[in-house]
């Protein structure tokens, strides 16, 4: 489903009012943390004879906390390897505690992972270059999906076969998008028009000319269902190709490098473990997301698998959680092209390579699909 944009103005005084309750939640919990650390460091200070295994009994509460792990909407397929390595006991195993939390709209999970000192959180690349930008002390520790699946869906037999045929067009869409800015400035769009997302396939299927932000995974199983056949212009293929990542933050990073490795490690093998029998991981979903329904769980697995999301193109040396840090380098300069970030964010302060499956001596290779198919009933009457 439709992604939130990330970094973007409140919208309405209500959304306003919700960020800032969220806001000031982690804020007070940040500041008992800083106050808990600040009175270990004083009992350090004055317990008089061990200071240093005052210090080292700090060290070791600390890395016995949980992770707290938000991803970026309801639970779906696409978080399926994360699920898979909470409810198979693999980042048990490997002696790391999480706490996978639920994201959504507005979930401004940049900023909810810079005032979490065990915080991580799924975003696209180019929103770790903005938050780096603007202060926020977060880094790209994982990549998830080795390219965004961001596209913009048309009907099957639409006349937009390109990017450039956008002009003088509608565009359902989250506003803020980066990559509308790159398009409109790549393929010189001078007069399409946004308009709101709905967060379904309603407009679609009543308008031949309705054209939306969509994910190929999800959107156009909802459209066939209804009868309509459609495509996806994937926005990678357009030259802005972001990863989709996993953030955590800096703090975490730097001083408890074990428990992101730990965390790195359990995440990969979960998604080796759901691809390889995703049924039991679809029902627990499930569980918890009851709007997921389970013909277009099958299709969204079937739908990574067919466009390599997580593995990528091996013909362009990508694999699962692979970091090439000169696609790194491109976006940023694309990002400082657009006037997105300010000024040149280096690459070694948003994203680390410490943690890729190859840095962690780990195959990445993943098994053979247990889908190849994925037949689409037509929806009954409500």
């Amino acid at each position: 489903m439709n992604r939130p944009e990330t970094g973007s103005d409140l919208q309405d005084s209500s959304a306003a009012q919700a960020q800032l309750a969220t806001a000031l939640r982690w804020t007070a919990r940040l500041m008992v943390v800083v106050a808990t650390m600040l009175v270990a460091w004083l009992l350090a200070g004055c317990g008089g004879q061990n200071p240093s295994g005052a210090a080292g009994s700090v060290d070791a509460k600390a890395r016995s906390e949980p992770l707290n792990f938000i991803h970026d909407w309801v639970p779906e397929p696409e978080h399926g390897g994360y699920y898979a390595a909470q409810q198979r006991g693999i980042w048990d195993a490997e002696g790391v505690k999480v706490n996978v939390l639920i994201g959504g709209p507005n979930s401004e999970i940049e900023k909810r992972v810079a005032l979490d000192p065990y915080g991580l959180g799924i975003v696209r690349g180019d929103a770790v270059f903005v938050a780096v930008d603007r202060g926020l002390p977060i880094v790209a520790v994982n990549s998830y999906f080795q390219h965004d699946p961001q596209g913009v869906m048309v009907r099957a037999d639409s006349p937009v076969r390109s990017f450039a045929d956008l002009e003088d067009r509608d565009l359902a869409m989250q506003i803020g998008g980066t990559w509308l800015q790159f398009l409109q400035k790549k393929y010189a769009l001078k007069k399409i028009r946004v308009r709101p997302i709905t967060g379904n396939v309603a407009n679609f299927v009543k308008d031949p000319d309705w054209i939306m932000q969509a994910y190929p995974t999800s959107e156009p199983y909802y459209a066939l269902r209804e009868g309509v056949a459609s495509r996806v212009l994937q926005i990678s293929e357009s030259g802005f190709d972001p990863y989709r990542v996993i953030i955590a933050n800096r703090q975490l990073v730097e001083k408890h490098p074990e428990l992101v490795a730990k965390f790195s490690r359990g995440a990969y093998l979960g998604w080796q473990s759901y691809f390889k029998d995703p049924e039991p991981i679809h029902a627990h979903i499930r569980s918890i997301s009851p709007t997921m329904d389970a013909g277009g769980m099958r299709f969204s697995y079937v739908k990574m698998r067919e466009l390599r999301l997580v593995e990528g193109d091996a013909s362009r040396g990508e694999s699962m959680g692979a970091v090439d840090l000169r696609r790194w380098e491109e976006l940023g300069r694309i990002l400082l092209d657009l006037g997105v970030v300010r000024s040149p964010v280096p690459v070694a302060s948003v994203v680390t390579d410490a943690f890729s499956p190859a840095a962690l001596k780990l195959d990445p290779a993943l098994p053979t699909p247990y889908w190849t198919n994925a037949p689409v009933e037509r929806a009954g009457p409500p």
